[in-house]
């Protein structure tokens, strides 16, 4: 799980940068708390589905074990904002390589981890006026220890 752990934080890190270059006014890991129209436009990073691909034959408790995790990644704007244009840009950063110039793809955000992209979902327009959103949903790839 400390994989695991390590990638989610280099995701967070690789957002939190940026932030201000996105355009971005909140970006929340796991949020619990509701938003506002000044909070727009924002990220919220959420943890989903967490699966075993492949036990270790070599071990009788099945680990190191393979794993992926679904991490997604929505935003959330006014309907004044270009999402599509916003979405494109947060994707690049999330697959970019903190620091780097020229911009480097980095997949790779720990040891024996790293994010594909699964599938884009949106825009939607949740049901309330003025009121867009897009997520990015990536497969986060891992090797679980056990501990």
């Amino acid at each position: 799980m400390k994989n695991r752990e390590d990638a989610l934080l280099e995701i967070y890190e690789r957002l939190k940068e940026n932030r201000e270059i996105l355009g971005i006014k909140t970006f929340k890991r796991t949020p619990t708390s509701s938003i506002t129209e000044a909070d727009l436009p924002c990220i919220f990073m959420s943890e989903e589905t967490d699966s075993v691909l492949e036990h270790s034959k070599r071990n009788k408790t099945g680990y190191p074990a393979k794993r992926v995790l679904e991490v997604v990644l929505e935003i959330v704007v006014s309907d004044t904002t270009n999402i599509k244009q916003l979405y494109l840009d947060m994707r690049r950063v999330v697959f970019t390589e903190r620091g780097s110039d020229p911009l480097v793809f980095n997949p790779v955000l720990a040891q024996n981890t790293f994010i594909n992209e699964n599938r884009t979902e949106g825009p939607t327009g949740y049901g309330l006026p003025d009121v867009l959103g897009m997520r990015l949903v990536l497969d986060l790839v891992y090797t679980d220890n056990g501990f």
